[in-house]
């Protein structure tokens, strides 16, 4: 019998510079928003209970995307030292602000293929199995999204530099069930992937 889940928090990771792109990749036009704001999206129209978002580099432009969203922003004011220091930052705000939570979702804010559909998958998955970690197969090795129960929590808190959720997924590879999507995983790296993605995906 699957267990109905009770508290599920998202964290989409979007601090990053993009200097590769040479825009502020979170603010790139998407459907009816942008690329961060359409991950946002899907994460509020799943059974998440509530979604936080790390910014950092541009940060005052990017919040200003997403103001309109029943969101919690999180400022890494250390973002230059990687992913998982904004993981870091916000599971440090749940313990600094006495939010509990069953379960967390690592997501990133370019990979604007995974739906809401994907995040549900998990929440059930790790509710259902005997596994602690749930992870989207990418290249057939675990990746993000990925879900984590709370015993993950003080690891993930504890994270530094540009490893992200990597590490924990790495040392902890008995306890993971991962979900194959096929290629939703891709992520945006270049203006020519989004160019692509755009075209094809992107448009309302």
């Amino acid at each position: 019998m699957k267990v109905k889940h009770t508290n599920t928090a998202m964290i989409i990771l979007a601090a990053g510079e993009s200097n590769r792109m040479g825009a502020i990749k979170q603010n790139l036009p998407w459907k009816n928003t942008t690329l961060l704001g359409h991950v946002i999206e899907q994460g509020t129209a799943s059974k998440i209970d509530e979604v936080f978002v790390v910014v950092g580099a541009n940060a005052k432009s990017v919040i200003n995307k997403i103001s309109g969203y029943d969101i919690t922003i999180i400022r890494n004011g250390n973002w230059q030292n990687g992913m998982g220091t904004s993981i870091a930052y916000a599971i440090q705000n749940f313990y600094e602000k006495s939010l509990h939570f069953d379960a967390v979702i690592i997501a990133l804010s370019d990979q604007p293929l995974i739906d809401s559909k994907h995040y549900n998958m998990l929440i059930d998955s790790i509710f259902k199995n005997n596994k602690t970690i749930i992870s989207t197969q990418i290249n057939n090795r675990a990746g993000v999204p990925a879900m984590f129960a709370s015993k993950h929590f003080n690891a993930l808190s504890k994270l530094d530099k540009d490893y992200g959720a990597r590490k924990i997924l790495g040392s902890n590879s008995e306890e993971i069930l991962s979900l194959n999507i096929g290629d939703n995983t891709i992520d945006i790296d270049t203006m020519d992937t989004y160019a692509s993605l755009y075209e094809k995906y992107g448009k309302e």
